[in-house]
């Protein structure tokens, strides 16, 4: 199940957040090599703010991935790293959310385990939005993610050109909100029900 994690629950689930960081720095520092600032074996930068939102993939104790969401009307990566990647402009809006760090935990080793946990952060990414009033949510995607992303079943289309980013290509995409698309990803990928925690009841705005 996934919980939401903000300002009003973080002391509450500091352990889960801290566990999050030090994943992070394990993902992407110290196994796909970015360059990223890194305090005390956690990956922690300037997004990871008050007013992040944290959506936390948990069996138990045991952190299985995690997403953060951004709130478009103050800087974030698409706007400040990105924006190059979106011709017609960087999507910004009260409504809209960006997505970033999406994280597995690296027990995981199976392609299998890892996509399940990408399929149940989009169902949860979904059932956040359409609670909170969010209707389109952005992000960044490598090779890899972007022909998963796309194809998850939710309503998604690219912003632009894939350009080069290191050894990669990065594309901006942008995904609606919808009670259908939530459908549809659902049955899609088995998802039986809702995937966020009932008690997780917390303001996203």
């Amino acid at each position: 199940m996934i919980t939401i994690v903000t300002e009003t629950n973080r002391a509450r689930l500091a352990d889960a957040l801290d566990e999050m960081h030090r994943q992070r720095k394990a993902v992407f520092v110290d196994r796909m090599n970015w360059r990223l600032d890194v305090k005390a074996g956690r990956e922690i930068d300037a997004y990871d703010r008050r007013d992040t939102v944290y959506l936390l993939s948990m069996k138990g104790d045991t952190l299985l991935s995690s997403v953060r969401l951004l709130p478009t009307t103050r800087a974030h990566l698409m706007s400040d790293l990105f924006p190059r990647l979106c011709p017609g402009g960087v999507p910004r809006g009260p409504a809209i959310r960006e997505a970033s760090r999406f994280c597995v935990s690296p027990v995981l080793k199976k392609r299998a385990a890892r996509r399940e946990q990408l399929w149940q952060i989009i169902a949860g990414i979904l059932e956040t939005g359409l609670r909170f009033g969010i209707e389109q949510v952005s992000f960044v995607a490598g090779s890899a993610l972007l022909p998963l992303a796309l194809e998850a079943g939710w309503q998604a289309r690219t912003l632009g050109p894939a350009i080069p980013d290191g050894s990669d290509r990065v594309t901006a995409v942008a995904a609606e909100i919808t009670a259908g698309g939530l459908d549809a990803v659902r049955r899609r990928h088995d998802i039986v029900g809702p995937v966020i925690r009932a008690t997780s009841r917390h303001a996203a705005a």
